[in-house]
């Protein structure tokens, strides 16, 4: 087994730490977390996360993380609490654009393409708590990998 990166898992366990305090503070305040429980349709198999498309760029970061900014990032290189946030925040977009009757160009429900993202999202989670993806150090804004937008 390779040495484990001690930033990575310093990263980690700061960001199970958070997600834990963020779940103790709802508990603790009478609100409970209202997304809808996950069915195995509603998380990625290993052939659509091994798809040319299935380790999705990160375009936003959910408005409820605290932690390292992963926009910019791939999927497989984010940690799984962040992963599970970013689902619920597809859930939500996909929630709305179902009761908008939001249509794209072509023709297509907007919620669809939500959807995949939120699957694909739980997907990666479940590779990261199972071992199977390892969150690369957010040593610097993945954003500034990118080149500017002129």
């Amino acid at each position: 087994m390779p040495p484990t990166d001690p930033r990575v898992e310093t990263i980690r366990l700061l960001a199970s730490i958070d997600a834990t305090l963020k779940a103790i503070l709802l508990v603790l305040s009478g609100k409970r977390n209202e997304a809808p429980a996950t069915s195995d349709s509603d998380v990625a198999d290993d052939a659509e996360l091994d798809s040319q498309y299935g380790d999705e760029v990160v375009k936003f970061n959910p408005r409820d993380w605290t932690g390292q900014s992963f926009k910019g990032a791939k999927m497989s290189s984010c940690p799984a609490e962040f992963l599970e946030q970013l689902a619920n925040a597809f859930d939500y977009f996909a929630k709305k654009n179902d009761a908008d009757k939001a249509m794209t160009d072509s023709g297509k429900p907007k919620s669809m393409y939500d959807k995949r993202s939120a699957r694909r999202a739980r997907g990666w989670a479940q590779r990261a708590r199972e071992g199977g993806a390892t969150p690369q150090a957010p040593a610097e804004d993945w954003s500034a990998q990118r080149p500017p937008d002129w």
